[in-house]
């Protein structure tokens, strides 16, 4: 398919990534107004039968190019989102064989938002063995083919988009399958799996 143009996401949801897999090209809205309170900065885990939002907390001016956010590393969330990670996920079947990569990104201490982002979605893609070409924008363009900046966002559910209907799979914690978290959930639990149940969870309707 064409060129798909979107805003990075921090661990993105099985939404975000199911709409990714669909596209060779994506590229990444960088030169945008940032905009707080969206997924750049958020992922949810379940942990402990309960959704645990994880949130980096930043830097930045009003005003100021989502490429210019830098992270706050004057607060512990390193180490609080690494404690989630490790308390939802250590007893999942792929902890094993995925917990050292994604804790090494944690542990570089990048100094922007967008290095953070685009490290986790490149080890991603490469856990889904996908080799779809990641670039990021030089500058804002209000007119793109396949634009679906700002779509994906936390006020509204998922289920409104209509872009992913949720496959159920196995989860370490409670009775009631819990849909859309954060694709680490996903491929801790499924491991290569995770892209066969993400490509069948998209609605192709929308194209």
């Amino acid at each position: 398919m064409s060129k798909l143009i979107i805003e990075p996401h921090y661990l993105g949801s099985l939404e975000y990534y199911a709409l990714l897999l669909q596209y060779d090209k994506v590229e990444l809205e960088v030169c945008d107004v940032f905009q707080k309170q969206t997924f750049r900065n958020r992922a949810y885990f379940l942990t402990s039968n309960k959704v645990q939002p994880l949130i980096v907390p930043l830097r930045y001016s009003t005003g100021c190019q989502t490429k210019d956010v830098t992270i706050d590393y004057s607060q512990r969330w390193v180490k609080d989102h690494w404690g989630a990670f490790y308390s939802g996920y250590g007893k999942a079947p792929f902890f094993e064989y995925f917990a050292d990569d994604f804790k090494a990104i944690w542990d570089v201490r990048f100094e922007s938002l967008c290095e953070l982002n685009l490290a986790f979605m490149k080890l991603t893609f490469k856990i889904l063995q996908s080799d779809l070409l990641l670039t990021s924008t030089e500058k804002y363009d209000k007119n793109a083919d396949v634009d679906f900046r700002d779509i994906i966002n936390p006020k509204k559910p998922f289920s409104d988009r209509k872009i992913y209907h949720s496959n159920a799979y196995q989860q370490l914690f409670g009775d009631t399958f819990v849909p859309n978290l954060s694709i680490i959930d996903l491929i801790m639990n499924e491991g290569p799996n995770a892209a066969h149940i993400l490509m069948s969870s998209y609605n192709d309707e929308i194209d």
